[in-house]
């Protein structure tokens, strides 16, 4: 008798290093038995050393992909990663929300790639905050969670943390000899997940392999403080492996 099959879906940027994007979501998730299915939001021309551009892919490509995968299942696990724009990350939601409104979503935020181009436009920024209260979990680094201005915009009541969604605020761009990571859940609980500090590491890519390796834990039916702890420690063994820029799968 064969196992049933746990799906999940990543809508985000094409990386034909396949350090990050889609690439490294499917894989991440595979190394779970999480079936990922993707959809592609950019065609980036890029190596794991240089990004030369995005190469955006139109909301009605956008849109045209989502419509086939939906017609075949609905998926109650999903990731975004790179958007060109607010209101593309809106549509996506909007559009995730009605095939399948009990969908757990995790959205990574992408401010800039790890060799230097900037993504997010500042005067965007407070578009993204209405998109958030439709989103479960956000995943910013320390650069993003400035950026989008999540602090300021709790401090002002716009939404607070661990109630409208579920936050991680990763701390791997730190400069403490520790990597901590803090997670706001929606059950008021604040949680921390520490990893030594690798000096000198490099890798392309670890926002997007962790935000899938948590992802596909949810999918597999973990807890959101398990599937991040699982995630870290996948994470950690990924950053000690292979030379380089790119993580070698293990």
């Amino acid at each position: 008798m064969s196992e049933k099959m746990n799906f999940a879906l990543t809508i985000a940027g094409f990386d034909g290093s396949a350090g990050a994007g889609i690439l490294a979501d499917v894989k991440t998730m595979a190394h779970f038995g999480v079936f990922c299915e993707s959809v592609c939001t950019a065609l980036t021309q890029q190596n794991e050393d240089e990004f030369v551009a995005p190469g955006w892919v139109i909301w009605e490509r956008i849109e045209a992909q989502l419509e086939t995968l939906f017609a075949k299942r609905q998926f109650k696990f999903v990731k975004i990663g790179l958007v060109e724009k607010a209101k593309v990350l809106q549509r996506i939601v909007e559009f995730v929300r009605e095939k399948s409104p009990d969908a757990y979503i995790v959205w990574d935020p992408i401010a800039s790639a790890s060799a230097g181009f900037h993504f997010m436009r500042s005067a965007e920024r407070d578009e993204f905050m209405p998109v958030m209260k439709q989103i479960d979990l956000v995943t910013p680094n320390l650069d993003e969670f400035g950026f989008l201005g999540f602090e300021q915009a709790a401090s002002r009541g716009k939404f607070e943390f661990g109630k409208d969604f579920a936050l991680l605020l990763k701390g791997g761009h730190s400069t403490d000899d520790e990597a901590v990571d803090t997670l706001w859940d929606r059950d008021g609980k604040q949680y921390k997940f520490t990893s030594p500090r690798i000096p000198g590491n490099g890798k392309h890519g670890t926002g997007c392999h962790l935000s899938s390796a948590i992802l596909a834990n949810l999918a597999l039916g973990h807890t959101l403080p398990e599937s991040c702890q699982i995630a870290k420690n996948y994470l950690t063994e990924l950053l000690q492996s292979g030379e380089g820029r790119l993580a070698k799968d293990f």
